[in-house]
């Protein structure tokens, strides 16, 4: 695990939360999927045409247990698991939103900047996306400006009338008064540094997906790049060597 300069933490990925490690799962989710519901409409209508509801229940049953079945078959898994990955997604997305809906529209531009980066990403490199944790890296920075907003707003319920500093002597002030504006004073000071810890954060979270992207973006040069142009000019010049020694 490696701790980067403004304490954003790299650890190897943990295992997918979507992954369907049991048959119930897969049978519940091919049971729910659209085209099994659609098959049980259509062939219950059938029955219900051929022997009534008596018919309708054994079409129903029927379809369950062919669309049970298929679970045993891969492909129908691996379909299976895109669709349980694309519902977690779009799940998480929303989340996302709503959290940053408060924040305004700049930082909703730039989370999606830096979620296309991301998406970028894991299309080119899925193990760099995946060794850097991107995913989690935009929910951080989710959660950051988020809580960068509750500070601006705490700021604003501070209000212009503090003053910098609780005056020594105010006779139309009781003592209790002082001490409450003088807490009122110490939040907002507190709220102040607060608010510029988080900008910094965003911005290098924001900082640290665009480098990864970069890194992703330019391709390394191995080490066998120039050995392959030496060997074929190698091999020319012999060739002219030995033409040359035949030509003698």
């Amino acid at each position: 695990m490696t701790r980067t300069e403004h304490g954003l933490v790299l650890a190897p990925p943990a295992p997918s939360l979507t992954k369907r490690s049991t048959g119930l799962t897969y049978i519940r989710g091919a049971l729910a999927s659209p085209l099994c519901v659609a098959i049980a409409v259509f062939t219950g209508c059938i029955g219900l045409g051929f022997a009534g509801i008596v018919g309708v229940l054994a079409a129903i049953i029927a379809t369950a247990i062919l669309g049970s079945l298929t679970t045993r078959y891969r492909f129908v898994r691996r379909h299976l698991d895109r669709q349980a990955a694309a519902r977690e997604s779009v799940r998480i997305e929303s989340a996302r939103f709503r959290a940053l809906r408060p924040a305004g529209v700049v930082r909703q531009a730039q989370y999606i900047e830096l979620r296309d980066l991301v998406e970028r990403v894991e299309a080119d490199d899925p193990a760099e996306a995946a060794r850097f944790e991107l995913q989690d890296l935009l929910d951080y920075f989710v959660r950051t400006v988020t809580a960068h907003t509750r500070c601006l707003h705490a700021l604003r319920l501070a209000g212009g009338e503090l003053p910098i500093a609780v005056p020594m002597m105010d006779a139309p002030r009781s003592k209790r008064r002082r001490e409450i504006q003088a807490r009122r004073i110490r939040h907002r000071d507190e709220c102040l540094r607060r608010i510029e810890q988080l900008a910094e954060e965003i911005d290098a979270t924001d900082e640290l997906i665009r480098l990864v992207a970069q890194r992703v973006a330019c391709p390394m040069l191995g080490s066998d790049e120039g050995r392959e142009i030496d060997r074929r000019l190698w091999e020319l010049d012999e060739v002219d060597a030995a033409m040359h020694q035949l030509s003698a």
